[in-house]
């Protein structure tokens, strides 16, 4: 058993989640990571909504600040991965804010193979949203509204808040928006998946404007606006619409307060933060020293004494462990993966891979929850 626990904390790890175990029976609660950032005021909702649980074996529990994916192991046991969008520290990678909703039953799965060591049910995975963190509703049969108005508002204020870093007005208006009847009227029944793409690109096309009147810097928009336009495009599903544009909305949140406090943090600091904001680039040391407004030389020398790294080395390190994340959490293929995290070619990411992991990237992908492997 204590295998089955190492590997469902390493794929926590690789998807930046808190995994904790329901027993039913007596309601009681165990940490399955090292280091939980698991709500413990959510997780005991869930316990007392523990019927909700074993309504089906695989769901997608959402609230305004993030989702649970919840797999029913047994009869009594009911595996919880906790994914907080709101989390600052977090070093959940940019190119995931879509990707990590649009493979959720094949994440449930290995879920479930890692936990019980058997194949998993091919069954689908049932969304829900946890509305005010109290009780689960059906989003298809809630009343909508229909106001233009109430429209501009619920963006007016969403914008407010990630601006001015309030999260509790960021998180109000999110509670409405999904109320407003004006947004599901442009989705076409005729070609569903289209008609939300382009719903989310002028949503995030709103954000970026807004944040570039705000001040923030508009090289690094237009990247993050390109980065979200790239992935937005590759996602070959959207399962829960509402859900992916809270988790948008809490990503535009996290870069900006970020943002505010990037030039108090140490240089060590503000290198690794400028890696990872742009994980989807060719990043050199002169991109780094005129983006930080420092001198290339004092780059690496600062670096490795805080991460015990060279810059390069953890560039590569960051790519690949970005892209492992994507293999295991999406549906795109290697020349997805190795053009959005721009490799040179898909035989280079493959090269690399390989001499970083062991093995291929589709044997990764493949293998991942066999509990011999243990990368």
């Amino acid at each position: 058993m204590k295998n089955n626990m190492d590997d469902l904390n390493k794929l926590a790890d690789i998807l930046n989640a808190s995994a904790f175990a329901i027993h039913i029976d007596d309601e009681k609660i165990t940490n399955l990571t090292i280091s939980t950032k698991a709500n413990s005021h959510l997780a005991h909702i869930l316990v007392k909504n523990k019927t909700t649980l074993f309504n089906h074996r695989y769901q997608s529990l959402s609230y305004t600040e993030g989702h649970f994916l919840t797999c029913r192991v047994c009869d009594n046991i009911v595996i919880c991965f906790a994914f907080d969008y709101t989390d600052i520290f977090s070093d959940n990678s940019d190119l995931m804010v879509v990707n990590s909703l649009s493979n959720l039953q094949s994440i449930s799965q290995v879920i479930y193979t890692l936990y019980t060591q058997e194949e998993a049910p091919g069954e689908k995975v049932f969304i829900q949203h946890i509305q005010n963190c109290i009780s689960c509703v059906n989003l298809d049969t809630e009343e909508k509204h229909n106001d233009p108005k109430q429209l501009f508002d619920m963006e007016t204020n969403i914008i407010q808040g990630i601006v001015h870093s309030d999260k509790q007005m960021v998180t109000k208006a999110l509670d409405q928006l999904s109320h407003v009847q004006m947004i599901y009227s442009r989705l076409s029944p005729n070609n569903l998946l289209r008609g939300e793409k382009d719903i989310l690109l002028g949503y995030v096309a709103i954000l970026n404007r807004a944040i570039i009147q705000w001040n923030y810097p508009v090289e690094l928009a237009i990247n993050l606006h390109n980065d979200m336009i790239k992935e937005i495009e590759l996602s070959h599903q959207i399962p829960d619409f509402f859900q992916v544009i809270r988790e948008i909305t809490w990503h535009y949140f996290k870069i900006v307060q970020e943002y505010h406090i990037h030039n108090f943090l140490p240089l060590a600091k503000r290198i690794h933060q400028y890696i990872k904001e742009h994980i989807g680039e060719h990043i050199t040391l002169d991109d780094i020293a005129t983006g930080l407004n420092n001198t290339k030389k004092n780059l690496n020398p600062a670096f490795k004494s805080e991460y015990h790294a060279t810059i390069k080395q953890f560039i590569k390190k960051t790519k690949i462990d970005t892209s492992k994340e994507l293999l295991i959490a999406s549906n795109l293929c290697l020349e997805e993966i190795a053009d959005i995290l721009s490799f040179n070619s898909t035989s280079y990411f493959i090269k690399t891979f390989k001499e970083t992991v062991g093995v291929t990237p589709a044997y990764y992908r493949k293998h991942f929850f066999n509990q011999h492997l243990h990368l």
